[in-house]
């Protein structure tokens, strides 16, 4: 987390789209038939990079005990003020994902949607992150998606190139599978204060899940599931669920 996504989600076009356009549209079909597939009612559910509240007002409708983290302390307020004025029992906090201030075990469940882990670098911070959601969940499942680099064909193919053009030169400390963030607001961004975002191929992010400590027990691809989409491929976001075993 850095102070360059504050400077993104500041910018008034993605404050709205984040924290207003998009509350409203409740749960996407591959979310919804993964929660209803994992999650019951009166459950506890952490949900980690709220923006605006779309992902935790669907969950607290669906009446499941929800607790709303994001790092943006615009989007914490925004949030916040959407759920009193829905008449939602919400909790809403800033939190770093990596350091988050609850108890072991705290939660049924986490879900950490809409791609925030490409916001997280580097690596080391990535399985940090990891880790850090897991603590503070019961044996159960999370819900974790990431942007992915299969979405599209040239996709892979840009990587594959840059990858091998930053072995030779690096200037922006990129990782393998960083991108700057192209657009703000709409509109093409550019400057030294860019957006870095890291997207994953599947068999990356399973690695990393992996690692820290999860069995991941289910993906689904959204450009996939979601076949009423005008064009499927507008939406490159795996779903993952990961579960935690008992001690």
């Amino acid at each position: 987390m850095t102070q360059d996504m504050h400077r993104f989600y500041d910018h008034e076009a993605e404050r709205k789209k984040w924290g207003e356009t998009l509350v409203g549209e409740g749960l996407f079909r591959t979310e919804a038939r993964l929660i209803e597939r994992y999650f019951r009612p009166g459950e506890s559910v952490l949900d980690v990079g709220c923006g605006g509240g779309r992902e935790a007002f669907a969950l607290a409708t669906l009446r499941l005990s929800v607790t709303a983290v994001d790092y943006t302390p615009a989007f914490v307020e925004t949030c916040a003020r959407n759920a009193r004025e829905r008449g939602l029992a919400i909790r809403v906090l800033q939190a770093d994902a990596a350091e988050l201030p609850f108890d072991d075990e705290a939660f049924d469940h986490v879900v950490m949607i809409g791609q925030l882990l490409g916001h997280v670098r580097p690596r080391e911070r990535r399985l940090r992150v990891l880790r850090e959601i897991r603590r503070v969940m019961k044996p159960g499942v999370a819900l974790v998606s990431t942007n992915s680099v299969e979405r599209r064909l040239r996709y892979r193919a840009y990587f594959a190139v840059a990858n091998l053009v930053r072995a030779f030169h690096n200037p922006h400390g990129f990782e393998p599978f960083d991108a700057f963030v192209r657009r703000i607001g709409g509109e093409p961004s550019a400057g030294p204060d860019r957006l870095i975002f890291h997207w994953y191929r599947t068999r990356d992010f399973l690695r990393d899940a992996r690692e820290a400590g999860w069995e991941v027990v289910e993906l689904a691809r959204r450009w996939k599931f979601e076949k009423q989409l005008a064009d499927p491929s507008t939406s490159g976001e795996t779903f993952y669920a990961l579960r935690k075993g008992a001690r």
